[in-house]
């Protein structure tokens, strides 16, 4: 080093910065949170982040996925009297029964991304279950359409309109599977609460009636989640920024080739809305 001072002095350096700063912000005036994880490790090792949605800045991250991992910080807003409204977040359970336990009149609003995962997920495993049942020239319609199906309608080109109507004629269950799929991204579009409501039920409905195990699983999961789902129209929030920072997290492990120090990453993430300097890992 130029100043003959160690990379590590440098980082102690700048944690003791990054830890003053800290205790400066404020959590009175926090509205709308979105809590979401990440993985910082291979083999399903993650941490659990909460982003202001106003501000933009990450207000806590705690390793793991579960309610331990978020209800110290709930409890940190709780004592601030922060006015919290909302909070967008996926179905996962820890994270409902964290903030169930300690915000019970908070809403929670379900991330619209999320759902329509869910809703690709359980017309590919429809896909891949009648698959391995059919032999002949339905199967060989079914194959190589994976992501004909989880591609949304109006991204298809000639091809996969052709291929769309050769499925529909020859496997009409995966047909009726995709076409809901599809019907289902139509739910944020509703111009209100009611018509939104009016309009899940019938989907749901439309949904169980089907049959098909994958997707009658999907239709008892959004009733059973119901509230939060139509929660989005009294507060259109959701986890897309935290997906947004998630290329800046990438970005930020690149540079330290991997974080050791787990608690200099979640210092660096309380701050990675602002343009930081890179030190070492």
């Amino acid at each position: 080093m130029l100043l003959g001072v160690s990379w590590t002095s440098v980082k102690e350096i700048f944690k003791s910065h990054l830890r003053r700063r800290l205790k400066t912000r404020s959590l009175k005036s926090v509205r709308l949170i979105a809590i979401d994880e990440f993985s910082i490790r291979k083999g399903h090792q993650y941490m659990t982040v909460v982003l202001d949605l106003e501000s933009g800045e990450i207000l806590h991250s705690a390793e793991g996925r579960s309610a331990d991992a978020v209800i110290p910080f709930l409890r940190r807003l709780r004592a601030a009297r922060a006015p919290l409204m909302a909070v967008a977040m996926d179905m996962w359970p820890a994270y409902l029964l964290a903030v169930r336990d300690v915000f019970p009149e908070v809403e929670i609003v379900h991330d619209p991304y999320h759902v329509v995962s869910m809703a690709n997920a359980a017309v590919d495993t429809t896909r891949r279950e009648m698959y391995r049942d059919l032999r002949g020239p339905e199967r060989n319609v079914l194959k190589g359409s994976r992501f004909l199906l989880l591609r949304g309608g109006e991204r298809l080109d000639h091809d996969g309109l052709l291929h769309l109507e050769r499925l529909e004629s020859l496997n009409k269950p995966l047909f009726q599977a995709y076409l809901l799929k599809e019907d289902l991204r139509r739910f944020w579009t509703m111009p209100s609460s009611k018509a939104a409501r009016k309009f899940l039920g019938a989907w749901i409905a439309r949904c169980l009636a089907t049959r098909i195990r994958p997707m009658v699983s999907l239709a008892k999961s959004l009733r059973a989640h119901r509230r939060g789902l139509l929660a989005h129209f009294d507060y259109p929030i959701s986890t897309g920024p935290l997906e947004g920072i998630n290329n800046k997290i990438k970005v930020l492990k690149r540079q330290a080739y991997g974080f050791r120090d787990l608690d200099y990453l979640k210092l660096r993430l309380a701050f990675i809305h602002e343009t930081t300097p890179a030190f070492p890992g």
